[in-house]
């Protein structure tokens, strides 16, 4: 015999409670419910427990809309209460204000920083697990798409933007990410930000910049493992504008060679597609080298250019030009290959048939280059 208080603590729905119900007098064993006054195992119980289970259930809509209703009411004058135990960088007062975590602020600012720098958050990913940096519960594994997730999330910046998920069903208490079938609220300096707004819009700018990348050049990888494949996806077909793929030949002397031909030249087994030529990485390389080099050299050239680019409306635009201002500020020539640099700096370099290579930085300064390489 099970004994319980009420219809309404044994189950939530009439259906759950008829089953359970005839579940349990299967294997025979009755249900007494006090505040009725049912025995599950009397003849007449079960005409009562639905009419009564499904006054439960009603009843557990009613609660549920007037706390849908008091949480609603609550966000439209930007009172909230959030819980902080998944939220790096952030900690909840007694009053369920947000306040900054002091020993988690340090990676929120690296990871922004270091995204727009031109790392995507699967090389941050591993760079914050080989230096044993610590997430939310202490550990030091890390997820791409939460690192994506931190970045696209406005309370970094001091603001919240409320009802982001809702409750589809009160029986099931399934919940889902709203797209605009209810009505969110914006609370603007809701609590201390950890990244400026500025910042924080540079990055989303440059996320969007990132997937029309993609897109344009017919690439699901904004950068493949740059440590040690450090022009993947940077490499464009000046004919027919998609990522050039890095080859591993070796030459009739016995020698290994990494060269660079366009994804499209045999997407069809046996079929020649595009007739775009290959290249060689080193002529990749010296071509960045060189072309870093001219815009170091003639830095004063391009001042008046990165001064107009300050006072852009983008602020994307105004921060590369301000970076660039910087890297170029009695910066001595490269010599060898910087990988991190070059991801700073570089947006792509374009080959084409003739031998052209044509270095596009992330300011959106182009420098010529003639490949010489038969």
């Amino acid at each position: 015999m099970i004994i319980t208080k009420s219809i309404s603590r044994f189950a939530r729905n009439t259906l759950d409670c008829l089953n359970y119900v005839r579940e349990l007098k299967g294997l025979g064993i009755g249900i007494i419910f006090e505040k009725e006054n049912i025995n599950t195992l009397d003849a007449k119980g079960e005409v009562l427990l639905t009419i009564l289970s499904s006054l439960a259930q009603d009843e557990s809509r009613s609660i549920s809309e007037n706390c849908t209703w008091g949480i609603r009411r609550r966000f439209e004058t930007g009172k909230h209460k959030m819980s902080t135990k998944r939220f790096l960088g952030y900690d909840a007062d007694e009053t369920g204000k947000l306040v900054i975590n002091r020993t988690q602020e340090p990676i929120v600012v690296r990871l922004y920083q270091e995204f727009l720098d031109g790392k995507t958050t699967d090389y941050i990913k591993r760079i914050f697990e080989r230096e044993g940096v610590k997430n939310w519960d202490g550990g030091t594994k890390w997820q791409s798409t939460t690192l994506m997730s931190m970045l696209e999330n406005e309370k970094y910046k001091g603001d919240a933007l409320l009802q982001k998920s809702y409750t589809v069903d009160f029986l099931t208490k399934k919940r889902t990410q709203n797209k605009g079938e209810i009505q969110m609220f914006y609370v603007e300096d809701d609590h201390d930000a950890i990244i400026s707004k500025r910042i924080w819009e540079c990055v989303q700018l440059e996320i969007k910049r990132r997937k029309k990348y993609l897109e344009e050049h017919g690439t699901n990888s904004y950068s493949h493992r740059p440590e040690s494949n450090p022009f993947a996806s940077k490499i464009i077909c000046g004919d027919c504008n998609k990522v050039f793929a890095r080859k591993g030949w070796r030459s009739s002397t016995g020698v290994d060679r990494k060269v660079w031909q366009c994804s499209e030249r045999y997407k069809v087994k046996g079929v020649m597609g595009c007739a775009n030529r290959h290249v060689e990485e080193e002529t990749l390389i010296k071509a960045y080298l060189m072309a870093w080099n001219a815009l170091v050299e003639n830095r004063e050239d391009f001042m008046e250019q990165w001064t107009e680019q300050l006072q852009s409306e983008n602020l994307l635009e105004g921060y590369r030009a301000e970076k660039f201002i910087e890297y170029t500020d009695g910066a001595e020539p490269l010599t060898e290959m910087d990988t991190d640099f070059m991801l700073k700096t570089l947006d792509h370099i374009k080959v084409f048939e003739d031998g052209t290579l044509l270095v596009v930085f992330l300011d959106g300064t182009e420098i010529e280059c003639k490949n010489e390489e038969e």
